[in-house]
């Protein structure tokens, strides 16, 4: 079972604050998840609109 959830891609919740990261840094920050499919997820950014983005990309804003 632990082996399984390293090879498993993030789930998102609708509504999720995530922040993007890539290489290491973090590219683009405060984002809200819309949706989450096999392709990726779509993020709505507060600057820059919308997109999707692979779940691997993603770190969760925990408050």
């Amino acid at each position: 079972m632990f082996l399984q959830s390293l090879f498993a891609k993030p789930v998102f919740q609708y509504g999720e604050r995530v922040n993007q990261i890539q290489r290491g840094a973090i590219t683009r920050t405060d984002g809200y998840v819309v949706a989450q499919t096999a392709n990726g997820v779509m993020v709505e950014w507060p600057r820059g609109g919308s997109s999707w983005v692979q779940a691997s990309e993603l770190s969760a804003i925990s408050v």
